[in-house]
């Protein structure tokens, strides 16, 4: 098994999310117990509807708080892996690699902190990163793969990359 010299892990950690689904879980909540104590008659569509607002809401905290996102460089290849959408990791062997380059997105592209793109030209992968590593398959394939450590990856990437 090659020894990796590049790996980086990340979690989902944009906090807004967290903190809209928590105020809608406290609001439903309020509301819930709102129809148990003050209200005269009990509307169970209404305990209905917030009992589903609050198990929606901890559903997806829940699967936000699974997201991580897994990027190993090695002497075999590069493997990155989105988890829960990839079970297992995508390898991409140095063999079928055209290009690559670590790269920094201009900043206007990071504002929002998504690194949306509304184009198919290439596979995005990361949760916000303006630098990253654009990698471009013979196959024609582009995948940018968001990256944290740009100086620890520029530094080990030449040694591993097989040219």
């Amino acid at each position: 098994m090659a020894k990796h010299k590049f790996k980086e892990e990340k979690r989902f950690r944009h906090r807004a999310f967290y903190v809209l689904l928590g105020l809608i879980i406290l609001g439903a909540s309020y509301r819930l117990v709102e129809q148990f104590v003050l209200a005269p008659v009990v509307s169970w569509g209404m305990v209905a509807a917030f009992t589903g607002m609050i198990m929606v809401s901890a559903l997806i905290i829940y699967l936000l708080s699974s997201v991580r996102f897994v990027t190993v460089v090695s002497k075999k290849g590069i493997k990155y892996q989105l988890y829960p959408l990839h079970f297992k990791r995508q390898k991409v062997k140095w063999d079928d690699i055209e290009e690559y380059k670590v790269v920094e997105l201009p900043r206007k592209d990071a504002w929002s902190g998504w690194n949306l793109y509304y184009s198919s030209d290439f596979n995005n992968y990361g949760f916000g990163e303006h630098k990253g590593l654009f990698v471009k398959l013979k196959n024609g394939e582009n995948i940018y793969l968001g990256i944290e450590h740009e100086a620890e990856l520029k530094k080990n990437i030449k040694k591993l990359a097989r040219n």
